[in-house]
């Protein structure tokens, strides 16, 4: 089927005109048209049945032909000519300006959809690929094909307010009879039903009158979106356009209308609403004479509208707030939304207020706090029963778990609505099976990490506990059986990453110690849990896992509090000290409580020793003395021996003790001048109040000199190199710049990562300040301009992306993204000027073949980096205690040279003994970063 502007403005006009006509004139005038507007009927596809629209489109086809012109009009007649020759030109027209190339596009806009329809067999929960679904569907100018695509759509999300209006608008211009108009209906509904749009709602109105009962739908939408404070007055304007319109009604009945629409209008608080008022007033005394079958109490009326009145002050400036708002602040929105209800529920209307709710849901469709706030406010509504003023209107007919379904249509990755959905389930009463569905269709939601899996596991285990017998066997192993599936299934998609703390291990071993009756069991799921990722260094846990064992076996819970009090990295070894007493104190006898005392004392004496001899160690290093300049300090021999050894070689080397003037000890002159280089170099005066006009250069090339650095880095004005050297006089990859002024400092950090010898340099601050410091130059937030590209060729260019996504929009810059040997990653960065064109980039080059490479491309989203842990003070110095269990992690390499390591282990008392005279003085900073760079 093809669909063309022109057609369908075609289709509009004629519906227009047809509507002013009698039943009779509007069918005469559909028989004339001629078979090719009957290409225009909606088939027998996806969303309607499937002997009803074809049939009814042939048989009008079939009426057509041999039609004459008996019982028409001359007006009539000179329509549909004009009507068929319309037609006849715009077929001529496409089909002289069409060629191969048109039908190319289509041909292959219905390959790509037919290839998008197979990924989402796969993999229903892409929204994007429903998005580019939609746009490819309108590029075939099938409306089978758009039905399809839509309706595909909305079996899995909900579609947004602007998709409905364009989908919507097809389908009135197709619809002609009143079948094909009830089928639009019927979309109306399911659209009104996603979320609360007053747009929508609009384009239900203008089709109200088409419909079979036009009455009902002015209700329902008086009812429900005439309450909106700001847009509700218009929909009782356009009902009241719509009586005044209606040819069949009479005059009694149309005032009777206009009197309830104003009573009903001016019950709410509505913007604008003194007009309405006014308007009200002159109605009636203009037509109070005729005014006989309605009798009006202007006391009553006058209070529900001072009362509205007062209720409308109250939540203008809520509405004023959301009306200005910027459209992408959806956090702002949500809390504006949260602190509107929170103030009105205590004076609003029932119906008013769910209002205000439905918005909240549709402006923050993503944001799941506003969701649960919804479902809480109608579990609680309804727990007291439905109140008497709440409208008989399917907005406000909908229950708990109608919310919650609408929820997970949504926000399909949220844990949380599945365990609430569960929740709910069991309270009404529902059964296991029903419970079972919400867990299998969040386990192929696809979740993007273990933790909501885990979750929504947990919540579903423990609905079975609650509602087990376990005096049954067959329900027990029931039981078991699950809690095994949850682990291999989590295993087998997440891998090591599933469950990281045991929950499900840990919920498991609790319930066979307990109900289930399996002690030894109980105690190998607790021993594997307790074997595998931090959870051996938690107490509480250890002292949970005691006092279950407790149950079967005291001996075996004395040993695991012995195992508890020895394993390392323990959180809080003095919790593990008082149990075990308590313990021993309340089962134990005198000889077991004597060696726990015991035993216990011991690791206390320790665990202070430790404590203590780390504050001392972290005491060795005082600050810094202030100045604005300062000099390296040069180690002394007795703090590091091969200092003095190296000093000692110096010596002889420039008083030789031989009788040719070379000693034993004598080194080669070459080393002799690099050494003093280096000793010249380590002994230079640092200037401090440079540091604003100083970059440090890291990831550079070890051959490369100062020289060639000034050479490479011919865009800045350098006033100095200085390289930083080992021992030996070669470079370590890394050194500072001196340049002449701050403007060529902020220049020269614009040029980070430029690459330099085939490998990217780093440049950065040098500032002392850490508020001052350069901060990290990217951002972590999601960048809607700024594309992330990955799975590029190896020999992919900047010139060769700016290409491809230059045709679609102005680029801001193009970033290529290489490791630190220089190699590319594969992967890189696109920005535009503005947002438009970054989309359209995501759904043109997303899975573009690049010389055997499919290409991803998406909106730039970097991961939250994670918070940091608490400092481990023996991993602070680089130490990591021997590993004695097999559970414990492996430790990491320390990167701290031996001798320091050893200087700052050295307990509070040796350092005490040493004597003072000629001992090595307190070491600084700079001893220590000279120490490091050896």
């Amino acid at each position: 089927m093809s669909l063309t502007g022109e057609n369908a403005q075609i289709v509009t006009k004629e519906n227009e005109e047809a509507l002013l006509k009698s039943d009779d004139e509007y069918d005469a005038v559909r028989s004339k048209v001629k078979p090719e507007m009957s290409t225009l009927a909606p088939p027998s596809a996806m969303l309607t049945d499937e002997d009803s629209l074809m049939n009814e489109a042939a048989q009008l086809q079939d009426e057509t032909v041999g039609m004459d012109d008996g019982g028409l009009s001359d007006e009539d007649i000179v329509l549909a000519e004009q009507r068929e020759t319309s037609n006849r030109a715009v077929n001529d027209d496409f089909n002289d300006n069409s060629d191969d190339d048109d039908m190319d596009e289509a041909e292959k806009a219905l390959l790509e959809y037919k290839n998008i329809i197979k990924e989402l067999d796969i993999n229903q929960y892409v929204y994007e690929k429903y998005i580019q679904l939609c746009r490819l569907a309108h590029a075939t100018d099938d409306l089978d094909i758009i039905r399809e695509a839509y309706s595909r759509f909305s079996a899995v999300y909900p579609l947004s307010q602007e998709l409905w209006l364009k989908y919507l608008s097809i389908e009135m211009n197709v619809a002609l009879s009143p079948k094909e108009v009830e089928f639009v209906e019927t979309l109306f509904r399911k659209a009104l039903a996603d979320y609360y749009s007053t747009a929508i709602a609009v384009e239900f109105a203008a089709l109200a009158p088409r419909c079979a009962e036009p009455d009902k739908i002015w209700q329902e939408l008086l009812g429900t979106y005439g309450l909106h404070c700001l847009d509700g007055q218009q929909f009782f304007k356009l009902y009241r356009e719509y009586v005044a319109s209606h040819g069949t009604m009479s005059a009694e009945s149309k005032q009777e209308a206009y009197i309830k629409s104003y009573l009903q209008e001016l019950k709410y608080p509505l913007f604008n609403m003194e007009e309405s008022y006014i308007e009200f007033k002159v109605f009636y005394e203009k037509n109070k004479g005729q005014i006989t079958t309605h009798e009006i109490s202007w006391e009553l009326l006058d209070q529900n509208y001072f009362k509205a009145k007062e209720h409308q002050h109250k939540i203008l400036p809520f509405e004023q707030n959301l009306k200005e708002l910027d459209l992408k602040s959806y956090r702002e929105r949500a809390e504006i939304y949260i602190n509107y209800i929170k103030e009105s529920d205590k004076f609003l209307d029932e119906n008013v207020l769910q209002t205000v709710y439905e918005r909240m849901v549709a402006d923050c469709c993503l944001n799941i706090d506003c969701w649960l706030t919804y479902i809480d406010f109608i579990m609680y509504r309804d727990a007291y029963g439905r109140p008497e003023e709440l409208q008989d209107l399917p907005i406000f007919q909908q229950t708990a778990v109608d919310v919650n379904k609408r929820a997970l249509r949504n926000c399909t990755w949220s844990e949380k609505l599945y365990v609430k959905y569960m929740l709910l389930l069991e309270q009404l009463g529902k059964s296991r099976e029903d419970v079972q569905e919400v867990l299998e269709s969040a386990m192929t939601a696809g979740f993007q990490s273990a933790e909501p899996a885990v979750a929504v596991w947990m919540e579903y285990l423990t609905y079975l506990r609650r509602h087990l017998d376990f005096e049954n066997e067959n329900e027990c192993d029931i039981l078991r059986k699950n809690f095994n599936l949850a682990w291999t299934i989590l295993g087998q998609q997440w891998g090591v990453l599933a469950d990281c703390n045991c929950e499900i291990l840990l919920f498991w071993g609790r319930l066979e110690y307990g109900p289930l009756r399996d002690a030894k069991r109980g105690k190998e799921l607790w021993t594997t849990a307790m074997e595998s990722a931090d959870n051996a260094t938690r107490s509480g846990l250890w002292i949970e896992f005691a006092q279950l064992e407790l149950r079967s076996d005291l001996e075996s819970a004395r040993k695991l509090y012995r195992k508890a009090l020895h394993s390392p990295g323990l959180d809080n070894a003095l919790v593990i000290v008082s149990a075990w007493e308590r313990f021993e104190r309340c089962n134990g006898t005198p000889k077991t409580l004597s060696n726990c005392t015991k035993e216990c004392a011991e690791f206390l004496s320790q665990h202070r020793t430790e404590k203590s001899t780390f504050k001392s160690d972290t005491n060795v290093i005082p600050k810094s003395n202030k100045g604005t300049k300062r000099k390296a300090t040069v180690a002394t021999d007795s703090a590091v021996p091969g200092k003095k050894l190296k000093a000692e070689l110096l010596k002889k080397d420039a008083h030789p003790s031989g009788k040719d003037g070379v000693g034993i000890g004598d080194v080669p002159k070459s080393k002799r001048v690099e050494s003093a280089a280096f000793k010249e170099h380590e002994n230079q005066e640092i200037d401090l109040a440079k540091d604003h006009l100083r970059i440090f250069l890291s990831n550079l090339d070890y051959s490369l000199t100062e020289d060639d650095i000034r050479t490479n880095l011919p865009e800045l004005k350098i006033v100095n190199v200085t390289l930083i050297r080992s021992g030996n006089g070669k470079s370590r990859g890394f050194g500072y710049a001196e340049l002449v002024n701050e403007a060529e400092v902020e220049k020269a950090l614009a040029m980070d990562r430029i690459s330099l010898k085939g490998r990217p340099l780093y440049i950065s601050s040098v500032l002392r300040d850490k508020e001052k410091r350069q901060k990290f130059k990217y951002s972590d937030d999601l960048e809607p301009k700024k594309l992330f590209v990955k799975s590029l060729p190896h020999d992919t260019t900047k010139e060769e992306l700016e290409e491809i996504f230059g045709a679609f929009g102005k680029l801001q810059d193009v970033r290529l993204v290489y490791h630190k040997s220089g190699k590319f990653k594969n992967i890189a960065y696109v920005e535009f000027q503005d947002e438009s064109a970054a989309g359209k980039a995501v759904l043109g080059v997303d899975q573009l073949e690049l010389r055997s490479h499919t290409i991803s491309v998406a909106i730039s989203a970097p991961p939250p980096k994670p918070c940091s842990a608490p400092i481990n003070p023996s991993k602070l110095l680089g130490i990591s205690t021997k590993r004695s269990k097999p559970f414990e992690q492996k430790p990491r390499m320390s990167l701290i040279p031996t001798v320091v390591r050893k200087q700052l282990t050295t307990s509070t008392n040796d350092v005490s003994s040493k004597p003072t005279n000629g001992a090595a003085p307190t070491k600084t900073n700079e001893d220590f970063r000279k120490l490091l760079q050896k």
